[in-house]
């Protein structure tokens, strides 16, 4: 695998790309190639996750953050500069990572500068640091999206899944940004629940469905528990066809939703309860769209060409001194490394890592791009 996720300086080969000005231009060049299937990628990434800081505030159980020596870290500001350069022609970014985003001291600020280049902007959060103060400040500088994740409806299985985490206080948290966004008539941000399904939630998940209910929040995603080898004490809550009785929860699920008008998306977990085949789930869909609309950018200057940081080794790795600039993350983008990888994506030839990805099921089954 590692031939493919080697750092750009390793190769200097690489492709004449076409000039990108704006982002229309950019949406327009990724919307043709793919639509013909090319092996060219002459756009800019179209998708940007920003991890401004791999600093958590809990410790939850199943978190990678944890068996990582990236992590505690904030992003140097040469980096995030430059992060502001590409994003003119990008169109979604999230500021986030592994880290809990509410800990860097400028999130407020930081969202502000991307909302004024004209992107979409979301973030994930434990929601343990979302005060009155932080809220506002979410609000005002117009966050587009905050998914919050939880993971259990009641209070001692949360702290013990989320350890460090207060439901009670999460709780009071949301309800205080529910009231700001009401007094500042703001119908941003919108809200969404993030929840690792696993074995030993799996009986809670309709509660927190009237959790979403309470706390006015319109979408859930149910996403099954990633259980990484060396994280030994999660082995014993993967999800698969021997639980028989889950499929009965679901269903009871999509009652409570309806009932309450909450959308909730539970595809990823019911093709790990049927036991689903991937390859049988991905070979009439397109091929994988990531590596060609993607960059990862964490903390420490690691960038990936998808969101699964599991990898030990990025596709490339920039310095973060101050000199760095723009020019430095499209080299990246445009490396040889990271075009070995989308002629193999293209023709069908995936490495062991993306087979990984999507035997979990993780990689998207469409491109929302292409579908407009």
């Amino acid at each position: 695998m590692r031939e493919y996720f080697r750092s750009f300086t390793s190769s200097r080969k690489a492709r004449t790309f076409i000039s990108v000005r704006t982002r229309e231009d950019n949406l327009s060049l990724y919307r043709r190639s793919r639509t013909e299937n090319s092996r060219e990628c002459p756009n800019l990434p179209l998708n940007l996750l920003v991890e401004v800081t791999s600093k958590c505030n809990l410790a939850c159980k199943m978190c990678n953050i944890h068996h990582d020596d990236r992590s505690g870290i904030t992003m140097e500001n040469a980096l995030l500069e430059a992060t502001f350069e590409l994003a003119r022609t990008a169109v979604v970014v999230s500021p986030y990572g592994l880290g809990e985003p509410l800990l860097h001291p400028r999130i407020a600020e930081i969202i502000e500068k991307y909302k004024s280049l004209g992107l979409s902007v979301g973030l994930t959060t434990n929601a343990m640091l979302l005060s009155e103060s932080m809220s506002k400040g979410l609000i005002v500088n117009g966050l587009d999206h905050l998914a919050i994740s939880i993971d259990a409806a009641e209070p001692v299985l949360f702290s013990e899944i989320r350890r460090g985490a207060d439901l009670e206080k999460i709780s009071d948290n949301i309800m205080t940004l529910n009231r700001l966004k009401a007094s500042l008539q703001s119908k941003n941000p919108a809200l969404v629940l993030n929840v690792v399904v696993q074995a030993s939630n799996f009986h809670q998940l309709p509660q927190i469905v009237q959790l979403a209910d309470k706390w006015n929040v319109p979408f859930i995603a149910f996403v099954p528990v990633a259980t990484h080898k060396h994280i030994s004490e999660i082995q014993d809550e993967a999800l698969g066809p021997w639980l028989t009785h889950e499929k009965g929860i679901i269903e009871r699920c999509h009652r409570e939703a309806e009932a309450r008008g909450i959308s909730i998306d539970t595809q990823r977990v019911n093709y790990v309860l049927n036991g689903s085949d991937w390859e049988n789930v991905y070979r009439e869909t397109i091929p994988c769209p990531e590596p060609f609309r993607f960059m990862g950018i964490r903390a420490n200057g690691d960038i990936f060409p998808c969101c699964n940081w599991d990898v030990t080794e990025p596709i490339a790795r920039i310095s973060t001194s101050s000199d760095l600039s723009l020019s430095d993350l499209e080299r990246a983008w445009q490396s040889q490394a990271w075009q070995d990888l989308r002629e193999r994506v293209i023709s069908q030839d995936y490495p062991e890592l993306c087979k990984s990805c999507m035997a979990k099921f993780t990689r998207p089954l469409l491109d929302e791009y292409l579908a407009q």
